[in-house]
């Protein structure tokens, strides 16, 4: 029984090591989570802020130390540590989690066009610089960011969905189709008119 039991927490261990988020179900839920942050991102923007600083620090701990620590329970160990740190960084420093927000947008959305150090220069000044802004305008940056980034992942999770549905979705249009980037542009407005950039009592706002 204890053998099972350790041989049990070892499979569970690799398999949270090694995650493979490209499974149906794991995508379905990632589909609703973009919707609700493209509709609700002003509402629960620190949420959303810590667990884009865990995301950050668990998978870019992974894709840069797997190679070096071949034990898989250390490996774990390391990526919730270094999420879970990076996650209590971007709650309480909002500038923090904002850039890692945006960071891992731009990352995800410019590998189509170019990859390599550049490309990761590029996301660090789009970063910074919107962090910038959002000390001038919090509330615009966060409605507008949340918006974009929640509309466009809706429909970037939705191509990675077709293939892997278990009903046959093959007779939507191929992922570099214009009508993606259309529907793209069009959530993201949808969201940004939903959240509404105003204030409720019309003034200007700077969230802590």
């Amino acid at each position: 029984m204890f053998d099972e039991t350790t041989n049990a927490l070892g499979d569970l261990v690799r398999t949270l090591a090694n995650m493979d988020l490209s499974g149906a179900p794991i995508l379905c839920i990632y589909l609703a989570i973009c919707a609700l942050i493209c509709l609700e991102g002003f509402k629960i923007y620190k949420l959303v802020l810590y667990v884009a600083g865990f995301t950050f620090g668990f998978r870019y701990t992974h894709d840069y130390l797997w190679a070096i620590i071949p034990n898989d329970e250390i490996l774990l160990m390391v990526e919730v540590a270094v999420g879970l740190i990076l996650a209590v960084l971007s709650y309480k420093i909002y500038l923090a989690g904002l850039g890692m927000f945006v960071y891992q947008f731009a990352r995800e959305n410019l590998r189509d066009y170019f990859d390599g150090p550049m490309a990761i220069v590029t996301c660090i000044v789009v970063s910074v610089l919107i962090a910038f802004i959002a000390t001038k305008a919090n509330r615009l940056v966060i409605v507008v960011i949340t918006a974009v980034v929640g509309g466009f992942s809706m429909v970037n999770v939705f191509i990675r969905l077709i293939p892997v549905f278990p009903v046959d979705l093959s007779f939507f249009p191929a992922a570099s189709s214009i009508v993606w980037y259309v529907a793209k542009i069009f959530l993201s407005a949808a969201g940004v008119m939903v959240q509404d950039v105003r204030d409720p009592d019309g003034s200007a706002s700077f969230l802590p």
